[in-house]
């Protein structure tokens, strides 16, 4: 009786392995190379969180590894990626706590060239009604249960993200006016304190 349970376990672990890792690898190449692509861009942003609040801002990015996020009107958080360290700059408090770029989940959008199968434990990938949902489970990214990037299909562009936490909240942020740029100020990355 052992035996049969256990050839069972075998044979569904095969099995549901392999089908996780059915994906469309047409598809993921040409996320890749969409991803691979998104350099140097600014965009007007809403972020909405599952505890109800809203937020509006711009974000702005520039690979490899630099990103500023600025809130609109009366937020007191700034978050700059200096090409090595993500800071989340309290302004109200002059506080700082930051986080090596790998470990956030900002690395799969700042990284230089992304390999999505080699770089990322890739959990989902899903094509449906004009949109692509990929989900990312990965424990190198602290904190963080899963992260969805969710595109339009035609052309493909990056729509919004939603990031789960390990306490099950969900963040979500919309991009609203990709726009290219030439170049950005060097400070425009650095972190400056009053």
């Amino acid at each position: 009786m052992k035996k049969i349970i256990l050839y069972i376990f075998i044979i569904f672990f095969f099995f549901s392995k392999k089908e996780t890792f059915a994906l469309d690898l047409n598809l993921l190449k040409q996320l890749e190379k969409y991803l691979n692509q998104l350099n140097n861009i600014s965009s007007q942003f809403i972020q909405s969180s599952s505890n109800g609040s809203q937020e509006s801002g711009e974000i702005l990015i520039s690979k490899p590894g630099k990103l500023r996020i600025q809130y609109k009107k009366n937020n007191k958080l700034l978050i700059i990626a200096d090409g090595k360290w993500l800071h989340y700059f309290d302004i109200e408090l002059n506080e700082i706590q930051s986080v090596i770029i790998e470990k956030s989940p900002a690395y799969i959008l700042l990284k230089k060239n992304i390999n999505l199968k080699n770089d990322f434990n890739i959990n989902k990938l899903e094509k449906k009604k004009g949109k692509i949902i990929l989900t990312i489970i990965d424990e190198n990214i602290e904190n963080i249960e899963k992260i969805e990037l969710i595109f339009s299909t035609n052309p493909i562009k990056l729509r919004k993200w939603i990031v789960t936490d390990s306490q099950e909240s969900e963040t979500t942020v919309g991009l609203l006016n990709i726009k290219k740029k030439n170049k950005f100020k060097p400070k425009t990355f650095k972190l400056i304190r009053n």
